[in-house]
């Protein structure tokens, strides 16, 4: 294999590009050290170690979280977990949509989901 095939030039983005004045010579396998490896890995640990703090925060919290919310909130969650319209729920609970949108945003502020699929988990105890 010809040499000229592990040189790129700075004006173009091929990998493969036949070399001129201005080639750059780059290694065709750059492989990371053991060191970087170890580095990554304990970074990797140290991670791995947060995220479990943090789940099992979340999972001692999951039943705290649904039993600070109101009787009326329980029922507004249901039926969102049902997967109604805030539209349709109104109509049900014979209530104005923005209110069921209040109630809506208050089980997330109060449970601390960031979405919809966060407060299923939250409601079906998975982390």
């Amino acid at each position: 294999m010809p040499n000229d095939l592990a040189y790129f030039t700075a004006s173009t983005r091929h990998a493969f590009a036949l070399p001129n004045e201005n080639a750059v010579p780059v290694p065709a396998n750059r492989n990371p050290s053991v060191k970087e490896l170890l580095s990554r890995n304990g970074a990797l640990i140290k991670q791995n170690r947060k995220l479990a703090v943090a789940l099992a925060r979340l999972t001692a919290n999951s039943s705290t979280a649904l039993a600070v919310l109101t009787p009326r909130q329980h029922q507004v969650m249901a039926l969102v977990l049902q997967g109604n319209s805030s539209k349709n729920i109104a109509a049900d609970l014979n209530i104005s949509q923005r209110t069921v949108e209040n109630h809506r945003a208050a089980i997330m502020r109060r449970t601390g989901a960031a979405s919809l699929p966060a407060l299923v988990r939250l409601s079906l105890g998975v982390s």
